[in-house]
């Protein structure tokens, strides 16, 4: 085919045609079957990480000391945990005999993991360093493999699924156990109290809420189903029992944003100057500093400011300052023993029990350098903001709208905690789980595509 080719557009061919029919009604009833087993499968996966391994611990100081000492990614049964679901899944995809609900494209995404790998070899531990990146492999291959058994509708469905069950258990559990809230043993005492359900911190605990908060509004949207109303009240009221200040300021913003999402998903030039407007938002710290600038240069003199994270950013930053280019190694900042190349920078105490940056981007840079930052905004800001522009339509707008309004609350979460990445947290895994619905939507959508055009061939062969 000559490149001088003239190219057209045309439409791209609907990826969800019924044209390979089933060979047999037996394969098509075990087809069927699996399906339900896989989603299964995932329910219990989300399920397990959402509860974690120590379910309404007490929390006191002697385990938070021992739980950062043994950080370091050897949990043989998380290990074990993480390896069994990958391989049930794996087994569930060969055994498949019915098409697949998706076909893996998100090339950045290895790109990135690529490249922490590569960056394990100049961390202070390389195989601590590794082990963490390893376990980001699997958690994502688990979540893609998912999507490709069940496709964005299920997964879906099942991530609600999930978020709905933790809400019912960490209501369940506030009259039936003290260890529901953070107990009179924690050291920072503005955490007594403070509502936790089953999770292991109230920050972690007023994210998933706020969470299911936005996921069931717009199930009600969709369905006008008067519980999944009660749902998102309840989550609503569990993030102000919670207490966690980031959370819940965002929660009516993220809903409102996401809710004006959904209106618009016939309008690309309407999302774009949405999308936009949320991107400033992120920079209007900027913009405070700016026009408050002695004001804000006292507050944040204060190293105590945002409850600590001020002195907290100071150590990654005096690091990136020695150390610009590479960073530490993917996980090889924070508790890596007595190797942590944070311990050269702490300036408070507390910071030797601290396990992130307390700020995404940050914690990214300062470990996988300026080349891992620029491949996480690409993959996680820069590309998804592509597909809820141009992937949006009235058939998947739950789908898309849900998945938007994840992926802007972490986007603005990561400003003040560390969740791209964080091992198996749950914020992480939810967004993982929001990343796939969106790529997956956005490729089903039928569009317009440039392709070549064959020119039409003359009696006799000449062109």
């Amino acid at each position: 085919m000559s490149l001088a080719l003239p190219w057209h557009r045309g439409r791209m061919t609907l990826r969800t045609t019924g044209a390979a029919q089933p060979r047999s009604h037996a394969l098509a009833s075990r087809a069927e079957a699996l399906i339900p087993v896989a989603q299964f499968v995932y329910f219990v996966f989300l399920m397990m990480i959402f509860i974690g391994q120590q379910p309404f611990s007490s929390r006191n100081q002697e385990q938070l000391v021992a739980m950062a000492a043994n950080n370091d990614g050897s949990d043989i049964f998380k290990q074990a945990f993480f390896i069994g679901f990958a391989l049930l899944l794996t087994m569930l995809e060969v055994v498949r005999r019915y098409k697949p609900q998706y076909r893996f494209t998100y090339w950045p995404l290895l790109l990135m993991l690529g490249w922490f790998l590569v960056s394990c070899a100049w961390g202070v531990d390389p195989f601590v360093s590794f082990k963490r990146a390893m376990q980001q492999v699997i958690v994502i291959y688990i979540t893609f493999l998912s999507l490709a058994l069940l496709g964005p509708e299920r997964i879906y469905r099942t991530l609600m699924a999930a978020l709905v069950t933790s809400l019912l258990i960490c209501w369940i559990s506030l009259p039936l156990t003290p260890h529901a809230f953070h107990p009179a043993t924690e050291s920072d005492k503005a955490l007594i109290g403070a509502w936790r359900g089953f999770f292991f911190h109230k920050n972690i605990a007023g994210a998933v809420m706020a969470l299911t908060f936005v996921v069931t509004a717009h199930a009600f949207f969709t369905t006008r189903k008067w519980y999944y109303a009660l749902f998102s009240v309840m989550a609503f009221v569990f993030v102000i029992g919670t207490k966690s200040k980031t959370s819940l300021a965002l929660c009516f913003a993220i809903l409102a944003v996401s809710s004006v999402y959904r209106v618009l998903s016939q309008s690309v030039s309407k999302r774009a100057v949405l999308l936009l407007l949320v991107g400033t938002g992120m920079l209007l710290f900027l913009g405070l500093y700016i026009a408050f600038e002695p004001v804000v240069e006292r507050w944040f003199a204060d190293p105590q400011a945002f409850t600590g994270r001020v002195s907290i950013w100071k150590v990654a930053i005096d690091y990136l300052a020695d150390h610009p280019y590479l960073g530490s190694g993917f996980g090889g900042f924070w508790q890596v023993g007595d190797l942590s190349p944070a311990h050269d920078y702490l300036n408070q105490q507390f910071q030797l029990l601290t396990a992130h940056s307390h700020n995404g981007y940050l914690e990214i840079l300062v470990t996988t350098g300026p080349v891992g930052l620029i491949l996480l905004l690409v993959s996680f800001v820069v590309l998804p903001a592509w597909w809820f522009l141009t992937g949006t339509t009235k058939a998947n707008a739950t789908l898309m709208a849900s998945a938007f309004a994840i992926w802007s609350f972490v986007l603005y979460q990561n400003l003040l905690e560390t969740s791209f990445f964080d091992k198996d947290r749950q914020v992480w895994v939810i967004f993982l789980s929001s990343i796939a619905i969106a790529h997956a939507s956005f490729k089903a959508v039928d569009r317009p595509r440039w392709h070549r055009r064959t020119p039409a061939l003359a009696p006799g062969g000449a062109a």
